[in-house]
């Protein structure tokens, strides 16, 4: 299936209409949690638009320009070093230069808080790392690729997202959080539509939450699930992700371009990544509504 054949099916039209009016009214779409850390706080949104406005993320990474550890939380404060990055990995892959292309990924990673789990995976590359993001660049470009013939092996997890994102033109980032989203999102469709079952273009994958100290015996937060409707996990398959990630992308832009709401109004280059924001803020927790 590619970017045509998905966005012309019935199913996906369908829930785009849908999902276009929980966008910015107030009290269209209506969620909160309580997060882990820091503990006790409580968030919440009235929309979806709502929830880019509410977002938040504690980041430091070192931006290899300067040398300097950036830090942050807000929306702003992420698009502005990501996309410093995105300019200095494409030079650095276009260039060649794979000591500053490790550098640019490390420090994606870093920003992302998926650092430890990827580190090897950047070092292992070693000096095919320029070639191996430009084959990935080429690959996954979501304007020509498609899922029937796409079998080369690509790394995909919820770190190498984050590097493809400032890589490639319209790709988001698709973590557990977002595909929680979207599952949560998808299951309200089906549920106010009176469908029996999930249609398969809109079976979104989610991925468990990490457990740690703030957060022991929750890691099911991000499961959308309920009744009949059943959504899949991630896993470790590069594949299903890569394909997940893909819909995303196809699916969201489109939801930009057919929609009119407060995210047309925002900068060109920056809509997309900001609904892929509030998805992120959304999919935190899906289940506890409290």
């Amino acid at each position: 299936m590619n970017k045509l054949q998905y966005l012309n099916n019935e199913d996906v039209k369908l829930f785009i209409n849908w999902i276009s009016s929980k966008l910015d009214e107030p009290n269209s779409f209506n969620h909160r949690y309580t997060l882990r850390r820091p503990k006790g706080v409580k968030w919440k949104c009235t929309s979806i638009f709502s929830a880019f406005e509410n977002y938040k993320w504690a980041f430091s990474c070192v931006n290899p320009n300067s040398g300097k550890i950036v830090k942050g939380s807000s929306f702003a404060e992420s698009n502005n070093i990501l996309s410093e990055l995105s300019i200095g990995l494409r030079k650095s892959v276009e260039d060649n230069n794979v000591e500053l292309t490790q550098k640019y990924c490390l420090s994606i990673l870093e920003w992302g808080g998926v650092l430890n789990k990827n580190r090897d995976k950047i070092i292992e590359l070693d000096t095919n790392i320029t070639n191996y993001f430009r084959k990935a660049k080429n690959i996954l470009n979501p304007n020509t690729y498609n899922t029937y013939y796409n079998d080369e092996k690509l790394i995909m997890n919820s770190g190498f997202t984050k590097i493809y994102s400032v890589l490639i033109d319209d790709f988001i980032i698709y973590d557990g959080r977002v595909g929680a989203c979207l599952g949560l999102l998808v299951r309200k469709y089906c549920e106010e539509s009176d469908l029996s079952t999930i249609p398969d273009t809109l079976l979104f994958a989610y991925g468990n939450a990490r457990e740690g100290k703030y957060s022991i015996g929750d890691k099911n937060r991000r499961n959308p699930s309920n009744g009949s409707y059943k959504f899949p996990l991630l896993s470790n398959s590069s594949r299903r992700h890569i394909e997940n990630n893909l819909r995303a992308n196809w699916l969201l832009k489109e939801i930009i371009t057919k929609s009119d709401s407060k995210f047309n109004k925002l900068n060109e280059d920056i809509q997309l990544r900001a609904l892929e924001a509030s998805f992120f803020m959304i999919g935190y927790d899906v289940v506890s509504n409290a």
